[in-house]
């Protein structure tokens, strides 16, 4: 069946697609949460932008409660803020904000990289090293468009395998934390990024924990320092 997309305020929401949980379609609020909040994520709702539920309902032909719901959960999560004089409107960013999401994210992904490096099977790993190999071709080959997908399955082998799914969730929370970086960014970072991932799989490899859980850190540490150039002149710090 052909993706449809749903237009709001001149733009295209995320391509309407059911949501399974368990082999399930999920609720009809889950489906309008999952998608408001791939929008969000996705920059094509922007910061600061209003999110009109009267507008929004109709748009996605469910019912206004079910927005409602999927926009308190949003706001829960930070993406989206309610203001008592005009309603609900996707969260704007700071550079603080970057900070420490990409502080905690450093912790937790490292401590997540270094466990792995206990318990990775070797199928895994030679999944990780097959998925190092494709980006490294889309790098040479111009595909810059298809290394997202690949660094999206690159860090969610290793963080599974850490075997800690409480860990996972938290990380994903933080994942979820910042609207994904455009496709500008990541072709300025993608030779990096392939260094930097190719360096991750050589630690977890040799299962040298201590040396994994330092070149997951020291690539989070990269991404930031870049980001903060990227976004400087995009974002203010909280104090001005």
């Amino acid at each position: 069946m052909k993706e449809m997309l749903i237009k709001y305020s001149g733009h295209f929401l995320a391509p309407e697609k059911p949501v399974q949980s368990n082999g399930m379609y999920s609720s009809v609020q889950e489906q309008v949460y999952e998608k408001l909040r791939d929008s969000i994520l996705g920059g094509v709702l922007e910061p600061d932008q209003r999110l009109n539920i009267e507008e929004l309902a109709p748009g996605m032909a469910v019912d206004r409660v079910h927005v409602r719901e999927a926009l308190l959960r949003l706001e829960a999560e930070s993406l989206v803020k309610y203001h008592s004089y005009k309603g609900f409107t996707v969260a704007s960013f700071t550079l603080d904000d970057l900070r420490e999401i990409y502080f905690l994210r450093s912790l937790l992904e490292g401590e997540a990289c270094r466990l792995a490096a206990e318990h990775l099977s070797e199928e895994e790993l030679n999944k990780l090293e097959d998925v190092c190999r494709k980006m490294e071709e889309c790098l040479e080959n111009d595909h810059l468009n298809e290394m997202p997908g690949y660094n999206t399955v690159l860090h969610e082998t290793i963080y599974t395998a850490a075997k800690s799914p409480r860990l996972f969730k938290m990380i994903v929370r933080l994942w979820n934390g910042f609207p994904k970086s455009s496709i500008g960014f990541l072709t300025l970072r993608a030779p990096i990024m392939v260094r930097e991932h190719r360096a991750m799989y050589e630690a977890l490899r040799s299962r040298n924990a201590e040396e994994a859980r330092l070149r997951a850190q020291e690539h989070i540490a990269s991404v930031l320092n870049d980001l903060l150039e990227y976004w400087g002149e995009r974002l203010t710090s909280s104090e001005e």
